[in-house]
């Protein structure tokens, strides 16, 4: 069996981290341009070393995007920005645009090339058309089913590696090219600097009627003509091997660090039993649970099994579903007198009742017991962001994530 990589999004430097931590095979950044996602924190040149050795320290891959459209004015920038990439070497580069792609065989010949989601592959004849043109790898259209994942693999080199989104946002528009940002707001969404006007709630009126503003209602609760659910995977892992899919792919740059940690865990945990329980795999719920723990929009399983003409996958409410909130994240651990040093990401206090997330497991519950600030002196509570302080528990790991039950 082929066992597909976990990829997963990587907004800074300190996702990164939690990314590889808790069982990322590679993970997917930018530099502050020609990437989709301006909104994430993004990296300096000097955090994007420090992310590629961390990741190569840990077995790890890092792939670099520059998957914006950009056009002769930004592609003046863009030879800069390869000057400094080529000497840091990342894994790949993962690119949209054709003219980007010459600007990078050009600078780095012996760059790695993969096609991002933007370009829009949904047939045999294109993969083949872009292996042929020196890509590594194609980060398929999310409109593809299953079944058309898997004819595209049987046509193509089996040396041509095949990417999905498996888990996270989806856009309304054909993989993410959409206007609407630029006709609303003038904010270029195919530059990375999407306001989400899909999300946004819309009302009607008739033509010569047009101070009568009526709600075009979908539900009692309102209308999301353009809003798509989130795509989650977790319950499918042996379609999507089955598939031929090389790479699992979580989307969320702009998420947080809890999000990247506990999706990322849940897959790797899933894959992992699949792999080690070929013939007798049991899907552990306990794993859909840790997806539902990170917020989200309402759950959907993509078009991997149907098709957008058959269901648009249209959310019923637009507001993000929350459930457990990141208290604080282990920094140190002293076994013999059981203190754990944490940082602190939310207000928690003594007698909470709290859960701690491992890599490599589902939580477990625990109750916040005595806590002391830096300097050792008993508290009742941490309420301040990023105070380091001490809680006594009976064991704990540098790393380790202290969440709401």
């Amino acid at each position: 069996m082929k066992i597909p990589e976990i990829l997963s999004p990587a907004g800074n430097l300190e996702k990164l981290i939690y990314a590889i931590n808790y069982g990322a095979n590679a993970v997917f950044c930018a530099l502050d341009r020609f990437s989709m996602r301006t909104a994430a924190d993004n990296f300096t040149p000097e955090e994007l070393q420090k992310g590629i050795e961390f990741a190569h320290s840990h077995g790890a891959k890092l792939y670099l995007t520059l998957n914006t459209m950009p056009k002769d004015s930004e592609l003046a920038l863009l030879p800069d920005y390869l000057a400094i990439t080529k000497e840091l070497k990342p894994d790949a580069y993962i690119i949209s645009d054709p003219g980007v792609i010459e600007y990078v065989k050009k600078y780095i010949p012996d760059a790695t090339i993969h096609l991002s989601t933007q370009a829009n592959t949904i047939n045999t004849a294109a993969c083949n058309f872009w292996y042929k043109n020196g890509v590594k790898r194609i980060v398929l259209a999310r409109e593809l089913s299953l079944e058309e994942i898997k004819e595209i693999r049987r046509k193509t080199p089996p040396d041509l590696e095949l990417e999905c989104f498996v888990h996270g946002a989806m856009c309304v528009s054909y993989s993410g090219r959409c206007l609407l940002s630029n006709y609303y707001v003038n904010r270029n969404a195919n530059n990375g600097a999407c306001a989400q006007p899909c999300r946004w709630k819309y009302y009607l009126h008739e033509e010569k009627r047009t101070a009568d503003v009526i709600e075009a209602e979908q539900t009692p609760e309102g209308t999301y003509v353009f809003s798509s659910k989130d795509i989650c995977m977790i319950e499918h892992i042996p379609e999507l091997v089955d598939s031929g899919i090389d790479s699992f792919k979580i989307e969320g740059r702009v998420k947080s660090a809890y999000y990247t940690a506990v999706i990322t865990n849940a897959y790797k945990m899933a894959l992992t039993d699949y792999v080690n329980n070929f013939f007798a795999y049991i899907f552990n719920a306990a794993y859909k649970e840790e997806v539902e723990s990170v917020s989200h929009r309402e759950y959907n399983t993509g078009y991997f099994f149907t098709s957008p003409s058959e269901n648009a996958n249209i959310v019923n409410n637009n507001e993000y579903i929350k459930d457990k909130a990141f208290l604080c994240t282990v920094s140190e651990f002293d076994s013999d007198k059981h203190l754990a040093k944490c940082i602190q990401r939310n207000k928690l206090s003594v007698g909470d009742a709290a859960n701690i997330l491992s890599p490599g497991s589902t939580g477990r519950d625990i109750i916040i017991g005595r806590m002391y600030d830096a300097d050792m002196n008993p508290i009742e509570s941490a309420p301040h962001a990023k105070m380091e302080f001490f809680i006594e528990i009976d064991k704990a790991f540098s790393g380790e994530i202290i969440r709401s039950r």
